[in-house]
């Protein structure tokens, strides 16, 4: 593999989301790849996608739009993810010291306008991707960790922060009971959706393809491997097909993206994870309503879980288990080999040993699988015109939280391309939190921190 190039690896590992293939997996609209058009898209996950709908809602929708795929459709991290969009505690308090108790509302706040999109869209287009609108579990079974987050919480909720808002705290005295974590020692919720996300984006490109058959394209199996920019202004884009002109482009690459921009070379570098399917043999009642994020001990990055509404459980995580072995996943894209079979041995017995009600579950597993997750230096995504070009966007860079994140930015990136303007012109008006946006000055600034 060309790690220049960080292009995504054929043949991948199956995953739960992906056991019912969409009748479009290997659309190609034309025969040919087309020579020229107004937009092209590359990338068609959730953010490739969803830029793609909102470009033909804008009042000036583009005359042409060609989605370019190097593998099946929705094949990448959309297709391997926990399933969930939700703000994550651990995460928001441990941004109060560096954006301020501001910064976290506006996080706070973004994340919950996009759950609201998700279910806006998916009613609107009648999309069946089991989305729900539920509670969300952050568990800690570390005493340490317990504490420090209610410490924060307890200041910023004294001085009026609209973050605190949305949290409930689980009485102490059941906290088994209620979140069914064995050895819980706090538990706080928060709204979240849960949904089947390859089909959301499925779905809706089914949606678009019928209703603007003559101008868009999708082109899977088509790789970018160059793009330049020619005298003109114009974008080449070059796939192993041949060379396609784009009068603009959206980046929707995200842990692919520095092989094509190279500006974004260990900026947004490729980072593997892991997750799986647990069946229960014998039926669990009642059903797990809540999705979860748990952490096990301090410092140890959390699991994550969604129980699905046929019982059986989505769950990942189990980054202890491969931390130490860092080439197997830091600027690593591969995802058609899974970690080793130790590694996987995690997953064995997960529900029995951490939920109270499974242990006569014979829960097995059924599928693990692993995606490839873009990180940045800072933790934030990168949004807006790529720095140092005129006619090209990014949406990109998610660490793992891409559904949190992509739904509300696809749209600002859309507003964008088509008024041709910047992230600066639209933040206010979709409440994007100014650290996503993309900047030279960003760009360097992490560029000196990484080395």
């Amino acid at each position: 593999m060309n790690m220049e190039q960080i292009l995504p690896v054929p043949s991948p590992v199956s995953s739960y989301w992906l056991s019912q293939p969409h009748k479009f997996s290997d659309l190609r609209s034309t025969a040919e790849l087309p020579t020229q058009c107004e937009v092209a898209i590359i990338g068609s996950g959730m953010a490739g996608i969803t830029t793609a709908y909102h470009l033909f809602h804008h009042e000036q929708p583009p005359s042409s739009v060609v989605i370019l795929e190097a593998r099946e459709l929705c094949s990448g991290a959309t297709a391997r993810n926990g399933g969930h969009s939700k703000v994550k505690l651990s995460t928001l308090a441990s941004q109060v010291s560096k954006l301020g108790p501001n910064g976290v509302d506006e996080l706070q706040k973004f994340v919950q306008g996009v759950i609201a999109s998700l279910k806006q869209v998916a009613e609107d287009e009648e999309l069946d991707c089991e989305l729900e609108i539920r509670r969300s579990f952050d568990v800690q079974l570390d005493d340490e960790d317990a504490a420090s987050f209610k410490d924060t919480y307890q200041v910023c909720r004294d001085a009026g922060h609209t973050w605190t808002k949305d949290v409930s705290f689980a009485l102490p005295r059941y906290l088994e009971q209620v979140t069914s974590i064995k050895g819980a020692k706090a538990a706080e919720t928060v709204p979240c959706c849960s949904l089947w996300p390859y089909k959301f984006v499925t779905q809706l490109l089914e949606r678009l393809v019928a209703r603007y058959p003559e101008q868009l394209n999708v082109q899977t199996t088509t790789p970018v491997v160059e793009v330049s920019v020619l005298a003109d202004g114009i974008n080449a884009i070059t796939t192993p097909r041949g060379v396609m002109k784009a009068e603009k482009i959206v980046f929707a690459t995200n842990a692919y993206t520095a092989g094509l921009l190279p500006q974004f070379k260990d900026i947004i570098v490729p980072v593997r994870g892991m997750a799986s399917h647990i069946v229960p043999q014998v039926p669990v009642h009642p059903h797990l309503s809540h999705t979860y994020n748990i952490t096990f001990s301090s410092g140890q990055a959390a699991d994550y879980l969604n129980p699905r509404p046929d019982g059986s459980i989505v769950v990942g995580g189990g980054g202890s288990m491969f931390k130490s072995d860092r080439p197997s996943w830091f600027n690593n894209s591969d995802d058609s080999t899974r970690f080793s079979s130790e590694v996987e041995t995690y997953w064995e017995n997960y529900m029995q040993r951490v939920f109270l009600g499974w242990e006569n579950s014979e829960a097995e597993v059924e599928k693990v699988w692993t995606g490839i997750m873009g990180s940045t230096p800072d933790g934030w995504p990168h949004i807006g015109r790529v720095p140092g070009q005129k006619r090209q966007w990014v949406l990109a860079g998610f660490n793992g939280g891409g559904m949190s994140f992509i739904p509300i930015g696809a749209k600002a990136v859309a507003k964008m391309v088509a008024g041709d303007s910047d992230f600066v012109d639209v933040k206010d008006e979709f409440g994007i939190p100014k650290i996503f946006a993309t900047s030279t000055e960003r760009l360097q600034k992490a560029f000196a921190e990484t080395k």
